[in-house]
């Protein structure tokens, strides 16, 4: 190989990797807030007996209560990044210290 600039055969010949930027991609899960094992065990068996008689007792504020009741929603968001990379092949001459890309 010789350099176009002084046609020298004292040429070095590279791979360099070049970055041409990072896309960001974000996924949101979003699911209905639950009580988890230990409320069930210690609170939640006695507190449905509890709700059941109220709603016997007091239906209708019972009532009127959940209609305007929101859920509770938990979400987990989720960002994956990705790299462009591109290789090229550069080219360096050792004498006069030009460089130039060799196209693939």
């Amino acid at each position: 190989m010789f350099c176009p600039n002084c046609h020298s055969d004292n040429v070095k010949v590279e791979s360099v990797q070049e970055n041409l930027g990072s896309t960001e991609f974000s996924r949101t899960n979003t699911k209905e807030k639950r009580h988890g094992f230990f409320w069930w065990i210690f609170i939640g068996w006695w507190w449905k007996i509890i709700d059941l008689f109220l709603w016997v007792l007091l239906f209708i504020p019972r009532v009127l209560l959940h209609i305007g009741r929101r859920k509770k929603y938990v979400s987990k968001t989720t960002t994956q990044t990705v790299n462009h990379i591109v290789y090229k092949t550069v080219c360096t001459c050792q004498n006069c210290g030009n460089t130039w890309t060799i196209d693939n």
